[in-house]
């Protein structure tokens, strides 16, 4: 009997991972994470699964004898924001891998 209750203990758990797995995605689907460089004159936004959404460059960034440094400042903008995706899914996630870690120790 007591083999049968340390199932459904661990059934219950799986379960309640599995639905925080879900509320998880849905909450990352919901984000939009931003990147900037150059002060904010260049502005990346990006879904938590990478895909870039918006980009924007004030003139105030625009350099046309010094391009190299305007694309310089869009790469930066896309690594901080992938950076910043990488936060939010960690921050998201935590409370699963937490609760990973314990599955079966109640």
């Amino acid at each position: 009997m007591a083999h049968e209750n340390e199932m459904q203990d661990f059934m219950r758990q799986a379960q309640e991972i599995t639905a925080q797995m879900r509320a998880a995605s849905e909450q990352m689907a919901r984000h939009e994470v931003v990147g900037t460089a150059a002060d904010g004159a260049v502005r990346v936004a990006m879904t938590p699964t990478g895909d870039v959404s918006s980009v924007r460059i004030e003139s105030r960034a625009v350099d046309l004898d010094d391009l190299p440094r305007l694309e310089r400042h869009v790469a930066q903008a896309v690594q901080n924001a992938l950076d910043n995706v990488r936060g939010v899914a960690e921050q998201l996630m935590r409370p699963l891998t937490d609760g990973l870690s314990r599955l079966g120790e109640e």
